[in-house]
């Protein structure tokens, strides 16, 4: 970050350096770091610093917003293969040549690069932060190609690289394989005993036989070793040896064009250099911010909700460097003229609510999540800490003057908006001197407009806070019988130190404790019994109110609940209503269509008695079948309901009115939810019959009913190989179609488009689907296959 100013740098410097120290935000800038897949992303997550205006931490937090959805949605390809070869890339620009590893990485990197920008690129109305950083990321698939047909990940070259090369390597395996025919001859012909071994080998790049000493000047040749012992020579035999010089000319060769490559390569890539230094950044800044939703997701973060004025308020939070299954969550509003003093034992958790506030302040304002349910943030423009130990041996200073001094900087350089963070303020010296000194300094914070949680035990800090109204109580719970901290913070109460009990506790022998209260005085004893009793009856307030909120969530909940079944009840009856008006419709078109065929058949046929009784007897079935479909559709008298059977989960039952049988997947009061093939309906319990469903209809009912419970409607096949994607494909749609969803949704990644047209195809032939398309852009693309079930 810039500043014009070099006093605010100097400030910047002063206090969110020694802000950092103190909360340990290094610690979360290396869990952001261990998510970082490249070396540039990582460096950069090392050194990240927080913004403090309000557009640059919506930028932040707009920008891993857009990461969160990305992983929410889409299948992104990563940056494996990116690494920082800036070093690398400009060796090239100044003519310097590459070998086949480092060509291969800027290969991976601009293939890298390509995947992101087809992912996100010109959508900047769905990710506004990280479209245009696609966006001015430079494609070059010709150098690309040029590259990865040249060179592979462990930077050889291959036989394709050029015509030239593919002929000397030929020529190459030819000639070898012409010697090692020769040398056999001499393994297996009547020089074998001559041998030390039947066996060639290469020395210095040629190829020998191992010729025993006293044997020398038997095959004529060149010696171009001896063994350690003396015993053997290793022998280039003569008629072997200007296959050796040609073998060793085309091996000269094939390294002249290989070099020849990998220069002709260099120098493409050098002249790219900018674009290619340029490529390297965005990725490693889109790798930075992919690494924030990272972390956010491993913490359960959330992103916080901006507002305009320095503040936060934090429900449910966790300090990010803490067990989160053991760390109790942490609820605090603060903001400027809404200032928190917070008081307590010693041990109750004070300094780790201090710090989780810091960190969640530079957290969210470095652009990441946040650990809690819910977080509101106005950012501040300076984070200034005194937490913990400042005493310092090489400077002379006790620990009150090492706090001091790092309090009179924030008193020198605080501006409106910061937020200062203090624990255990105005300790270290006299009580009474000490508790003076941070009243003054708390006044003078506040009226310079300075956001301010702190934590004390002063006595006189407590009533000050009470008295100003720029300031609010606050109390780590301490449970007074076992007097133990709970480590919950408790907005607008005021703790008690419970020094007495807890020395008690610890050890200290009766007569001490009854010793230091009659030292005390009446007095105090009187004060700090009565902030007991009304720590109490805050608790017993706190208890009821939670039981009063908890009644009023449990009838609302009921409320939606009724207003929902309600909708059901009106949307069933309409669609109900619907059917009937169908299938009446359907009937007396049926009975029309018969009646005037009749007359039909009366116009044409001769009049005779055999004729009209045959129309008689037409007419009487036309009338039968009208009566039946009257009888289907008149409503049954309300007095003749039925008691409600009783049922349980997986019971069989019949709807009244329809033969289709049915499974019980719910039971809620009167309210039964039923699954009848692909169609689920709650109705009431007294319009269902239990049914003992034959044997084969009942095994299908219950692996309907277990599979309607456990089926999911999704399937993952990334990273499959071709078989196991088709088996676990097929099984995937029938237990689908067997629990009755009517759409689900098969996640295969980009990648080569291999499981992509394995899936399609495996779909299109599949008995139970009906249809399958892409997945839309907000559904993830083509890297997922929509499929419609029959």
């Amino acid at each position: 970050m810039r500043f014009t100013e070099s006093h605010f740098c100097l400030s910047y410097t002063i206090g969110v350096v020694h802000a950092f120290r103190v909360l340990e935000f290094q610690s979360i800038l290396e869990r952001l770091a261990g998510f970082c897949e490249t070396g540039i992303g990582a460096t950069w997550a090392l050194d990240l610093k927080p913004a403090f205006d309000l557009p640059s931490v919506a930028r932040l937090q707009g920008e891993t917003a857009d990461a969160d959805e990305v992983y929410n949605k889409l299948s992104p390809p990563g940056f494996q293969g990116v690494q920082d070869d800036r070093g690398e890339l400009k060796r090239a620009s100044k003519g310097g040549v590459l070998d086949g590893r480092e060509l291969y990485r800027t290969g991976c990197a601009l293939r890298t690069g390509r995947a992101w920008k087809q992912l996100l690129g010109g959508q900047s109305d769905v990710f506004p932060h990280l479209a245009p950083r696609a966006d001015a990321i430079t494609e070059d698939r010709k150098l690309e190609e040029k590259i990865l047909d040249a060179v592979q990940s462990d930077g050889s070259i291959p036989d394709s690289a050029s015509t030239r090369l593919a002929e000397l390597r030929a020529k190459k395996k030819q000639t070898g394989i012409r010697i090692q025919e020769r040398l056999q001859q001499y393994l297996s012909g009547k020089t074998r005993d001559l041998l030390s071994d039947p066996i060639f080998t290469v020395r210095d790049g040629r190829y020998v036989l191992p010729l025993k000493a006293e044997n020398r000047g038997k095959i004529r040749g060149i010696v171009h070793d001896t063994s350690a012992s003396g015993q053997t020579i290793y022998l280039e035999p003569e008629d072997v040896l200007q296959l050796g010089n040609s073998l060793r000319e085309t091996q000269g060769a094939e390294r002249t064009e290989e070099n020849r490559i990998l220069g002709e390569l260099s120098k493409y890539v050098g002249s790219n250099y900018e674009m290619l230094v340029a490529n390297l950044d965005i990725l490693a800044e889109l790798d930075l911010i992919f690494a924030k939703a990272k972390l956010g997701h491993s913490m359960k973060g959330v992103l916080p909700k901006l507002i305009g004025t320095a503040s936060i308020k934090v429900d449910g939070g966790r300090h990010p460097l803490l067990d989160p299954d053991k760390v109790v969550p942490l609820d605090l509003s603060l903001a400027t003229k809404a200032n928190v003093l917070i008081t307590g034992p010693n041990t109750g958790g004070k300094t780790v609510a201090i710090k989780a506030i810091g960190l969640f302040v530079l957290m969210a304002q470095c652009g990441m999540m946040v650990p809690a349910r819910e977080v509101e943030l106005g950012p501040f423009t300076q984070v200034w800490a005194d937490i913990g130990d400042e005493q310092s041996l090489q400077q002379s200073l006790s620990t009150f003057s090492g706090h001091i001094k790092n309090i009179a900087e924030a008193l020198k350089w605080a501006k409106p908006g910061a937020l200062a963070l203090f624990d255990e303020l105005g300790a270290g010296t006299d009580p009474a001197e000490g508790a003076a000194l941070a009243a003054a300094i708390l006044k003078t914070l506040d009226s310079r407009g300075v956001a301010i949680l702190a934590s004390t035990h002063y006595g006189e800090l407590k009533a000050f806070a009470l008295k100003n109204e720029s300031f609010v109580n606050a109390a780590m719970e301490f449970d007074g019988k076992t007097l133990r901290p709970t480590y919950r913070l408790l907005m607008g109460a005021i703790g008690a130190s419970h020094a007495l009990k807890i020395a008690e506790r610890y050890g200290i022998k009766t007569e001490v404790v009854e010793e230091a209260k009659v030292n005390l005085g009446d007095q105090h004893l009187e004060l700090a019994d009565m902030m007991q009793r009304l720590e109490t009856a805050q608790k017993l307030a706190r208890v009821a109110q939670s039981e009063a909120d908890r009644r009023a969530d449990e009838i609302r909940v009921t409320e939606q609940r009724l207003a929902k079944k309600l909708k059901e009840a009106e949307d069933s009856a309409k669609r109900a209503n619907e059917r009937a008006s169908e299938a009446i419709e359907s009937g007396l078109r049926e009975l029309r269509l018969e009646a005037a065929d009749i007359f039909e058949q009366l116009k044409k046929a001769p009049q005779s008695p055999t004729a009209n009784a045959n129309v008689r007897e037409k007419l009487a079935l036309v009338q039968e079948k009208g009566n039946r479909l009257a009888r289907n559709f008149k409503q049954p008298p309300r007095h003749s309901e039925k008691p409600a059977p009783r049922l349980i989960l997986g019971d069989s039952v019949r709807m009244s009115g329809l033969a289709q049988t049915g499974i019980v997947m719910a039971v809620e009061g009167k309210d039964v939810t039923v699954q009848m093939g692909a169609m689920r309906m709650t109705v009431l319990a007294h319009r269902l019959e239990k049914v003992v469903a034959p044997m084969r209809e009942a095994r299908q009912n219950k692996l309907s009913f277990q599979k309607s419970l456990h089926t999911s409607t999704e399937l993952h096949l990334r990273h499959m190989r071709a078989e196991e994607a088709i088996q676990e494909l097929d099984k995937f749609i029938d237990d689908a179609v067997l629990a009755g969803h009517s759409q689900v949704r098969i996640v295969h990644g980009k990648g080569e488009g291999v499981l992509r047209k394995i899936t399609q195809e495996t779909l299109k032939k599949h008995a139970h689907v009906r249809d399958h398309r892409d997945g839309e852009a907000t559904e993830g693309g083509q890297g997922v296959t929509i499929a419609v079930l029959k």
